[in-house]
């Protein structure tokens, strides 16, 4: 055999060989694994999912937008308006009214005394309604007391009290001083020089009534000093922080998660009651029949999307900004978030109908428009204006999910799928 045969042989025999064993680990795709394979990289799009991605609510946005919402980026050009703070004052202002606070009116309670010389009515002094006491001897009056009507004498509902020997006076509108005078000149004719003394017993009709979210709801009378809104919610212990609200996760209790509802001769105005200065216009001056109510509305945000963890939040605080709040809600997750797509939607009000239905005579609308507002967490300047950005009460926000996020699901589905055959394989060896 020639040497060149003998090459050429060896060669062959080679290459058979590493056929064989090429097919012999090699086998043939088995058909219903590829059908698998395709059906799973179509349903890619189906897979489960807790929100859209930021190009998805860009497309929603000229598409299936039955509500007209608009996106707005937020950029250096806009901040301005986005920064400000929305706390309307005002409101309580337009509710001032002077009036008096010492005049008695129906249902307050009177103390009566009335003191004689010589020849006496009741005996030299006569306490109605008051507290007892005997005569005193040095001012020379009789030392015969007599006391009536303990209870002390009652306004009735037309303004009127009854007196013995004075018969019926209309005291609604007057002072306790004018009552006095009233008094002795019906005495004038009856009694030596008699001396009246009335004083307010128990204030009715000069007096405010605070109730809600307070630590001491009730009555409360008014005084010649003047006590203004402020004063009278001190006055009853502020703040009531102990109340609960269900189980709902807003639990502000500060002033900022309080509305005042004041209500005077039938007008109604409501003013958050952070925003009421002391000594102020809608610090108001309190009147006799004055109703003030303390509700408790605590501003929240909410947010959706890739986060941990879906939560409604409370602002505890009077400004509570975009920065903030990203914090607050843990911020995004780092393998499922697209940083460049957070967005703040808000019903923003429509100020330019507002404004043209004021000049038409037709008044304010309440017109809201949808916004979107979205910042890109990428850009470090945009850090900023997510510190300057003002949150507001009901505002959403929303971290879109990473596209790239499809793919990662997608093996996590499948591992799922056939761990257990792995599994029982692996068990069988």
């Amino acid at each position: 055999m020639r040497p060149t045969d003998y090459f050429a042989k060896a060669a062959l025999t080679q290459h058979w060989s590493n056929a064989m064993y090429v097919k012999r680990w090699v086998k043939p795709i088995r058909p219903e694994l590829i059908l698998l394979a395709a059906t799973a990289l179509g349903g890619c799009t189906t897979l489960p999912r807790n929100g859209p991605t930021g190009s998805q609510i860009s497309k929603s946005a000229t598409k299936q937008n039955a509500i007209g919402f608009k996106i707005v980026d937020i950029a250096p050009d806009n901040i301005g308006p986005l920064s400000s703070i929305q706390n309307p004052t005002g409101m309580l202002a337009s509710l001032a009214a002077s009036g008096e606070v010492d005049q008695i009116g129906p249902g307050d309670i009177l103390a009566i005394e009335i003191y004689e010389v010589g020849v006496t009515l009741f005996g030299g002094r006569a306490n109605i309604g008051g507290a007892s006491a005997s005569a005193d001897s040095e001012t020379g009056l009789s030392a015969s007391n007599e006391t009536m009507g303990g209870s002390g004498v009652v306004v009735d509902r037309n303004g009127n009290i009854s007196l013995p020997y004075v018969g019926t006076i209309a005291v609604a509108g007057l002072t306790t001083s004018q009552v006095q005078d009233r008094i002795v000149a019906s005495l004038r004719d009856k009694s030596q020089s008699p001396q009246v003394i009335v004083s307010l017993r128990r204030n009715v009709a000069n007096a405010v009534v605070i109730m809600g979210d307070v630590a001491n709801p009730g009555r409360m009378p008014l005084t010649l000093a003047r006590e203004r809104l402020l004063d009278a919610v001190a006055e009853r212990g502020g703040i009531n922080r102990a109340v609960q609200t269900g189980s709902s996760t807003a639990t502000g209790t500060g002033a900022q998660d309080v509305i005042v509802r004041f209500t005077r001769l039938g007008r109604v105005a409501e003013q958050a009651l952070d925003s009421i200065v002391a000594g102020s216009a809608d610090d108001l001056l309190l009147l006799g029949g004055d109703r003030i109510e303390l509700i408790r509305q605590p501003r929240t945000f909410t947010v959706f999307g890739a986060l941990d963890r879906i939560s409604q939040i409370p602002f505890e605080s009077r400004i509570l900004t975009l920065a903030e709040a990203l914090a607050r809600a843990g911020g995004p997750n780092d393998g499922r978030a697209d940083p460049r797509s957070v967005f703040v939607f808000r019903l923003a009000p429509n100020i330019n109908q507002s404004a043209d239905a004021e000049q038409s005579g037709a008044g304010q609308t309440a017109v809201a428009v949808p916004l979107a507002y979205r910042i890109d967490m990428m850009q470090a300047q945009n850090y900023f204006l997510a510190q300057r950005f003002v949150m507001r009460d009901k505002d959403l926000i929303y971290i879109g999910n990473a596209s790239a996020n499809q793919p990662l699901k997608l093996v996590q589905a499948l591992g799922q799928l056939f761990s257990p055959v792995i599994a029982v394989q692996n068990a069988t060896r």
